[in-house]
């Protein structure tokens, strides 16, 4: 007999959700909804939100008495799918639902480089787009460039079945230290990259023309203009021209491309709309100047760039006279003078700066990383056209042990920008420091020192002022009247120290000396008596008669004396004075 048990719940179990691969977006993608039930013959409905598609249902015995019910659905998957959620129904009315968050992914394909650069001349600006293409709108890449100071535009569009385009559309101006050189774009999207590149090919600019005035009309004259000149672009340029004063006078000078198209004139209307207030003439006609000034020069303004002139209705033509102009995206990188590799702190060195130029109108300034004491701008033309601008500065090494940098940087118009850094060793940093903080250090003691003097002055002076005029001090107890008249002292008061002997009113106020010596005793820790009976011999005193002399008092005098083992208390002066008082009686 077999004995089955069941387990009751009272609530319905949750289904179990599940994707088949990782969601991305564009492609096909596939979830499943799974619940197990112990009633065949009704089954639980299984139904799913959040996400349309088919949906293909199925049913399977996992063990006696235990059935599996799923659901799996078909569908695209979309940048907006977010999470899909399955319920599960029994014929109960029972429900439960869980909730499964999807993270699609955004897909996206390899850059592509649609327009590398090829063969390119020197100078001459090259357009180069990089191309990709991606599913979200959200997951847009930014696409750079491993050059810099180069300018580049960013499209977006959006194409057929949900797909999106990203295009960057780079001007490229390559020299010939470019040459062999590797260019690379990548797109850098929130989660990965895709990289293409391309090999730089740059040739040298040879003059491709020549400058055959044979059907012009007019005279034809000699100008002095460098057929090749480098130009920064969004800076100035001056393109130097230069031409022999035959006392012509004349009246307008006129720069137009090689190919057309007038590039400076007097009149605004016969100019280009490309370079309408951007061009003018530099210096007098009449002394044979017509050097020609660019603004905010472009990438595509090589030219070549002719220059003649008008008198009147009568042209003159100049040979010499046509001038490309090579570009440059990035300026050139200063140069600075060397500066000793070890330097003690706080000493001061010198060092300059210079970098070239072609824009006299609009030359670059210099920044420093460290604090200068001096600084000095100095111009120079190298060659014709081309300055050196040099700044030479004068600063104080910093405290702090260890290697530091000096920067320069050379600022160009609009902002471009060019720095050199060499490195500086620099030791002695606790004696400069020490140095420096003795301008400071040694006011401060002065004036401490000043007002420790006053002080002490102030002090002595302070002891030394009479007393008698201060008030005296206040006692800790106030005394009576009768306290403060009376000869009594009060038991709380200290005593005085008591006289040897109280003398009475005479013998303060008498001439005569007091006879009574003071004779104490003190108790010492020994055998010895005290003789009083010893016999004083009565030394021979001459007689009053023959040197009287006036009596006065004399405060005797007590010593104590020892002789053999015995103590005398001898009072020198009163047997003196005893004796003398005895031989006047007998006398008399």
């Amino acid at each position: 007999m077999t004995v089955m048990g069941f387990n009751f719940i009272d609530r319905a179990e949750e289904p179990q959700l599940s994707v088949n691969g990782d969601p991305r977006v564009g492609e096909e993608s596939k979830v499943s909804c799974t619940v197990h039930h112990t009633c065949p013959s009704a089954p639980p409905t299984l139904t799913m939100n959040g996400i349309p598609g088919v949906d293909v249902t199925r049913g399977s015995m996992l063990s006696d008495g235990v059935w599996e019910r799923t659901v799996e659905r078909t569908w695209i998957v979309k940048e907006e799918d977010q999470s899909v959620k399955c319920t599960v129904s029994y014929q109960g009315g029972q429900k439960a639902t869980s909730e499964l968050r999807l993270n699609v992914e955004c897909p996206y394909d390899r850059i592509t480089m649609v327009e590398p650069p090829g063969e390119t001349i020197e100078g001459v600006a090259k357009s180069v787009i990089c191309s990709v293409t991606y599913k979200c709108k959200k997951n847009a890449p930014t696409i750079v460039w491993n050059y810099k100071d180069v300018q580049s535009s960013l499209q977006t569009k959006k194409l057929p079945s949900n797909t999106f385009e990203a295009t960057s559309n780079l001007t490229f101006i390559g020299s010939l230290s470019d040459n062999g050189k590797t260019l690379t774009c990548t797109a850098q999207f929130s989660h990965g990259e895709t990289s293409d590149s391309a090999i730089l090919r740059i040739k040298k600019y040879d003059r491709t023309f020549e400058e055959t005035h044979e059907n012009s009309e007019g005279l034809i004259l000699t100008a002095d203009v460098p057929f090749k000149f480098s130009a920064l672009t969004r800076s100035c340029v001056v393109i130097p021209c230069s031409f022999q004063q035959q006392d012509m006078h004349l009246t307008r000078g006129i720069w137009s491309k090689k190919d057309g198209g007038v590039v400076y004139h007097n009149g605004q209307s016969y100019i280009l709309d490309h370079f309408k207030d951007r061009t003018k003439i530099l210096g007098d006609l009449h002394e044979g100047e017509c050097s020609l000034e660019i603004d905010d020069v472009k990438p595509f303004d090589n030219g070549p760039f002719c220059f003649y002139a008008e008198k009147d209705n009568e042209k003159y033509r100049f040979n010499n006279s046509c001038a490309f102009l090579v570009m440059k995206a990035s300026p050139e990188k200063p140069v600075m003078t060397p500066v000793p590799e070890e330097v003690n702190a706080g000493s001061t060195i010198s060092v300059s700066c210079s970098v070239n130029h072609t824009c006299p109108s609009y030359p670059p300034v210099f920044s420093w990383s460290v604090t200068n004491l001096t600084s000095e701008v100095t111009d120079t033309m190298t060659t014709r056209g081309v300055w050196s601008r040099t700044s030479t500065i004068t600063f104080m090494v910093s405290g702090g042990d260890g290697v530091k940098s000096l920067t320069c940087t050379a600022i160009f118009l609009r902002d471009k920008q060019q720095a050199s850094t060499v490195k500086i060793n620099v030791k002695g940093s606790l004696s400069y420091q020490l140095r420096s903080s003795l301008p400071i250090t040694i006011p401060v003691l002065i004036i401490l020192l000043v007002i420790i003097l006053a002080a002490v002055l102030i002090c002595r002076r302070r002891r030394n002022t009479d007393t008698s005029l201060q008030p005296p001090p206040r006692p800790e107890k106030r005394r009576s009247l009768w306290d403060r008249l009376s000869r009594r002292y009060n038991e709380d008061r200290a005593r005085p120290p008591r006289p040897e002997k109280r003398r009475s009113i005479w013998s303060r106020i008498s001439r005569h000396p007091d006879n009574s010596a003071n004779l104490s005793v003190g108790y010492l820790n020994n055998t010895n008596t005290v003789n009083y009976e010893a016999q004083i011999s009565k030394p021979h005193f001459p007689s009053p008669k023959n040197n009287r002399r006036t009596p006065h008092y004399v405060k005797p005098e007590v010593s104590i004396v020892r002789v053999s083992g015995e103590v005398n208390i001898i009072n020198k002066k009163v047997v003196a004075m005893t004796s003398s008082f005895l031989r006047k009686k007998e006398v008399i």
